[in-house]
């Protein structure tokens, strides 16, 4: 599994799901079939009311892992976007999430040699899960697009790396 960051290749090391917790505030999950991960962003496409720049795209917000996210503590190591972490240190600024706009989320290795599968979402389409339940997306070859795909953490933990391997 290869991802594009720009114009490199960067190996997948695993896969990000979105859930919520009990408040139904968004919370990002990762599963790591291999190497590991130093941090995660949500971005969002850039708007016509946003500054201009070079990227079509626009980070809403940065965390840093407090020390490398491997397959041994992946599933443990849930990123609040709404709370403090024992695992992640908020970078910088925040944007608040926003009805109907379109996010990404992403795991990364600050040498840019490992990232995890991506995973889109809406506050709306996360309105939508329970907690324990993780969005992700599915390809589906037939048809060439993503689906939406929602599982529990075991199925989700479980299947990215026996699809990735």
């Amino acid at each position: 599994m290869t991802t594009s960051a720009g114009c490199e290749t960067v190996a997948g090391a695993g896969a990000t799901g979105i859930s919520v917790d009990a408040q139904a505030r968004p919370m990002v999950v990762f599963t790591l079939c291999n190497d590991h991960i130093d941090g995660a962003t949500i971005y969002r496409d850039r708007l016509t009311t946003d500054p201009k720049g070079e990227d079509s795209s626009v980070p809403v917000a940065d965390w840093n892992a407090i020390s490398p996210i491997t397959p041994g503590n992946a599933m443990k190591a849930s990123l609040s976007t709404a709370e403090p972490s024992q695992s992640w240190s908020r970078v910088g600024a925040v944007e608040a999430l926003r009805p109907g706009v379109r996010y990404v989320v992403y795991g990364w290795t600050r040498d840019n040699t490992w990232s995890t599968a991506a995973v889109e979402f809406t506050l709306e389409r996360l309105s939508r899960l329970k907690p324990g339940q993780v969005l992700t997306q599915t390809y589906v070859q037939a048809t060439g697009k993503d689906v939406d795909t929602v599982q529990s953490y075991r199925q989700f933990e479980s299947s990215t790396c026996a699809v990735t391997s």
